[in-house]
């Protein structure tokens, strides 16, 4: 990607972990911000809607999606939560686990309805928690960095 400002890596996976099912965040090229757009702010902005009788905080948020609307080009989107498989993550740091009676029930926690509470309890009782935030916040900045790395994105040292 040419003329573009470098990125903090930081900045990359916090918009992957902000955005949801109605919302997507994007990087704009021109200045390396991480931005998050509502759809419904786009929606509004696309419609040319009377917003003066709102909130400032609704009429700030429609002019930055008019922004968005008339400079797209200028901005790629990022990844989406299910772009990252956290199943696989999790079952990735299961089989990690170097207790063979931990790996086996918590693999077995993960079958079905309801896994990932499941999950989180059997990190409870097996005291393995802040282990698993680790690992998770590890593949997540690996994968941020893999995305980087396929768009031409260069990426600010954090140091």
């Amino acid at each position: 990607m040419k003329n573009m400002v470098k990125v903090k890596l930081s900045s990359i996976v916090e918009g992957i972990e902000f955005q949801g099912d109605e919302s997507q965040s994007y990087l704009r090229k021109s200045t390396g911000e991480v931005v998050l757009y509502a759809d419904d702010e786009i929606n509004v902005a696309a419609s040319n809607e009377d917003v003066s009788e709102q909130a400032e905080w609704y009429i700030e948020a429609r002019e930055r999606a008019k922004e968005f609307l008339e400079n797209e080009q200028d901005y790629i989107p990022l990844p989406s939560k299910y772009d990252f498989h956290e199943y696989r993550v999790v079952e990735k740091f299961i089989l990690s686990l170097p207790i063979e009676e931990q790996r086996e029930e918590l693999l077995g926690l993960i079958k079905g309805k309801g896994a990932f509470s499941r999950f989180r309890e059997g990190l409870d009782r097996f005291l393995l928690k802040d282990k698993w935030y680790q690992y998770r916040d590890n593949a997540l900045l690996e994968f941020a960095k893999g995305w980087c790395q396929e768009n031409d994105i260069e990426v600010e040292s954090e140091n």
